[in-house]
């Protein structure tokens, strides 16, 4: 039904629900969740680049962001087979918490909005590496988030 009318479906899916979503636009686990649905650990580069590529294959989704902790992100296009790795833009990390949730909020907001994939994974990153400089869950504002995408 969201293909057929166009709706950029996002998941962060659980270990245990990663065969529901079958055919989505984007899959954002951490490499922790990714590893337990292969039955295998994703702890390499090799290792993470061939469990993407899986993943890819047996759900058969568009995108793949692996989120990887202090290791960045790697990034799976099966449109076109590729990959791309993106380091972390976190320079203090103090609380995990809410990282994978602002990835994927803040990725899907900007495709929606019209950003490339890139961008939006390199907006997602910069955002997640402010959240996770906090105790606790929180959020980043548009306004925090465009002051350090300007700063750099």
């Amino acid at each position: 039904l969201c293909q057929r009318h166009k709706i950029y479906v996002a998941v962060d899916p659980q270990v245990t629900h990663f065969h529901y979503y079958k055919h989505v636009d984007v899959l954002t686990p951490n490499h922790h969740e990714a590893g337990r649905f292969l039955g295998r650990a994703l702890l390499t580069d090799e290792e993470v680049e061939r469990g993407g590529r899986e993943i890819i294959a047996r759900l058969g989704a568009r995108q793949l962001l692996i989120t990887r902790g202090d290791r960045g992100m790697t990034f799976f296009n099966g449109s076109d087979d590729s990959s791309r790795h993106f380091p972390t833009m976190a320079r203090e990390v103090f609380d995990v918490t809410g990282a994978g949730d602002t990835v994927i909020s803040v990725f899907t907001l900007a495709v929606s909005a019209g950003a490339s994939f890139e961008d939006a994974i390199l907006l997602s990153n910069r955002a997640a590496g402010l959240v996770v400089a906090h105790v606790g869950a929180t959020t980043v504002s548009p306004e925090e988030l465009r002051v350090a995408v300007e700063s750099g």
